[in-house]
């Protein structure tokens, strides 16, 4: 997914899936397989398709009260409402899944997550483009990259910057 290949990517998500289902293992389908597959269709613009998976990732995090899963729903449910251009649905997800992570000291204990948070956060006023909201997605940007940074995530500090320099181009 990341080399942007993805049907390649689909076919391994696919099998990874099939896989947990023949298992019997639903968690690691509902908080892994879907996620990244939901993650997949938005890219691709297959809004449905996504919407389905993120709806039953969002009904079983919320069924467990797992924080760490509800957090992560709450940030692709954000995700497809900024798809849809729906902004208010999309900023009130996006605090959600903030609030989460922050109660569970995410910056200390799950930075990856958190720093991916901040940084489709930072998508979502982008694409917004409001009045002020190319400073609040430069702050997002900004302390996104700082952890990427701080985890030697190159691929990531390169995706930022890149985004950082379409906004100022």
């Amino acid at each position: 997914m990341e080399m942007e290949d993805y049907a390649e990517a689909e076919k391994y998500f696919d099998e990874s899936n099939s896989i947990f289902e023949k298992a019997g293992e639903t968690h690691t389908q509902l908080t892994s397989t879907f996620p990244g597959l939901s993650k997949l269709y938005l890219k691709k613009g297959e809004i449905e398709k996504a919407k389905e998976l993120i709806e039953k990732t969002y009904e079983y995090a919320t069924k467990t009260r797992n924080k760490f899963d509800v957090a992560y729903a709450e940030m692709l449910k954000a995700m497809l409402f900024r798809e849809q251009k729906d902004w208010e649905q999309s900023i009130q997800h996006f605090e959600k899944s903030l609030e989460e992570y922050k109660s569970l000291n995410a910056q200390k204990w799950y930075v990856y997550q958190f720093a991916e948070l901040l940084y489709e956060y930072g998508l979502m006023y982008l694409e917004r483009n409001g009045e002020g909201d190319i400073e609040k997605a430069h702050n997002l940007l900004n302390q996104a990259l700082e952890i990427f940074q701080k985890m030697g995530a190159k691929k990531e500090i390169e995706k930022i910057i890149a985004k950082k320099k379409l906004v100022t181009a």
